[in-house]
């Protein structure tokens, strides 16, 4: 007669104990943090050497090579995709902020430190909805090897899916609104004419066509020397942000898409922020010398799209737009 009730308690104690379990294992995975950049591998080969090696890594490897640049002496990057990647960016509005992946091989004294984007920190960051990129960076560790993961102490899913460096500050969709034209073709003719204009400052690293939808994305180098825009000088500003042992190179380049009609890129308050959110505010590498920045860009990534800006300076000193 006792047998019963004893068996009801021993399964309500079971049950207990996996809701337990189970609790414990969401909070576990609410805590998991994430980092920007994978570190490959460190050598002391020659840099063509150690070229070669990944350019054979990536033709063995489901992706393919976008384009390569090198944006300042002893630094050398490719941009990388693959049909997969590109498929899944077009499972989200604006997946394309993360259709091509970069490996950067960096010399630091006699050591070249190969490391590569993690793109499963992208998903969130860039706010892909309902996407995963785990896969995609499991290939890329199999292709191209895996240290560690790198960049700060990592964020959760959580505070990457809503993250600003700062209360008031940009998020994600904080764009920069460029022209707008009245057909895609169009606006991608008018940003393609600005890149063959030098003074604009900006010129064309890669393009690349985000499947079944109206969204090609453009990987973009900056100058100086044709601007005459200090703050247009992308070793300046790496020097300022990127100045822990392990270098995240692989922050460049920096990306405008043409979306639809509309021409749109990242805030830099926003993007340059995701990849170096560990950065103080003030000191030798703080934000605060980078105060320029981000309407720099906005000036020259608008004259690239064939627009224009009006701007003035208020009484406190600070252009406005």
């Amino acid at each position: 007669m006792h047998v019963l009730p004893a068996i009801l308690h021993s399964v309500k104690l079971l049950l207990l104990v996996l809701l337990c379990f189970s609790t414990l294992s969401i909070h576990a995975a609410d805590k998991k943090t994430f980092k920007p950049f994978v570190l490959a591998e460190q050598n002391n080969l020659k840099k063509e050497e150690v070229k070669a090696k990944v350019e054979k890594q990536i033709n063995e490897s489901p992706f393919s090579v976008v384009a390569e640049y090198s944006p300042y002496d002893n630094a050398y990057i490719y941009i990388i995709s693959s049909e997969h990647l590109k498929s899944l960016a077009a499972e989200s509005h604006y997946g394309g902020f993360a259709a091509a992946q970069r490996i950067s091989l960096t010399r630091i004294n006699d050591t070249i430190q190969v490391a590569y984007t993690n793109p499963v920190y992208m998903q969130y960051a860039f706010r892909l909805q309902e996407v995963d990129m785990q896969p995609v960076l499991e290939q890329m560790k199999q292709s191209f090897g895996f240290e560690q993961f790198f960049g700060g102490d990592g964020l959760t899913a959580g505070k990457l899916k809503r993250y600003k460096y700062s209360f008031g500050l940009e998020d994600f969709d904080s764009f920069y609104e460029l022209p707008q034209y009245d057909s895609h073709v169009e606006a991608i003719t008018a940003l393609i004419k600005g890149f063959n204009q030098p003074e604009n400052g900006i010129s064309k690293v890669y393009e690349l066509k985000v499947p079944g939808k109206e969204q090609v994305v453009f990987g973009v180098s900056m100058s100086e020397e044709t601007s005459g825009d200090e703050a247009l000088n992308t070793k300046k500003t790496m020097t300022v942000v990127d100045h822990f042992p392990l270098k995240r190179t692989a922050y460049l380049p920096y990306e405008i898409m043409v979306d639809g009609n509309q021409i749109i890129a990242l805030h830099a308050r926003f993007r340059i922020a995701a990849y170096f959110y560990d950065l103080k505010m003030f000191g030798k590498h703080g934000f605060g010398k980078l105060f320029s920045t981000p309407n720099a860009y906005l000036e020259a990534f608008t004259q690239v799209s064939g627009g224009s800006l009006q701007k003035n300076v208020s009484e406190n000193g600070f252009i406005n737009y």
